[in-house]
């Protein structure tokens, strides 16, 4: 079963999958967090305020299925915490 749901967001994957590629390089994972913590960037307030989860969702070597079942013991899901991740606008 797909830890996004029966009808998961192609954009949530996407920002799930290539935000894990892009995570995993340390200098683009510095380069990711200058653009999301910047005051300039329209999402850096609610970054702030999800920081924790996004790192923990893209980390690379995590298992959908098990971190499903850890955030929903949360009261969370993998599903909502994927829309947490914020967009990359222009360049990084």
């Amino acid at each position: 079963m797909n830890p996004l749901g029966k009808y998961a967001s192609y954009q949530d994957l996407a920002r799930l999958e290539y935000g894990r590629l892009l995570w995993a390089k340390p200098a683009t994972r510095a380069r990711l967090l200058r653009h999301w913590t910047s005051p300039s960037h329209p999402h850096h307030a609610r970054f702030a305020a999800h920081r924790e989860l996004v790192e923990k969702v893209l980390a690379p070597d995590t298992d959908d299925v098990s971190l499903d079942a850890t955030l929903r013991a949360q009261g969370q899901s993998l599903r909502a915490a994927a829309r947490e991740i914020p967009p990359v606008f222009g360049s990084i």
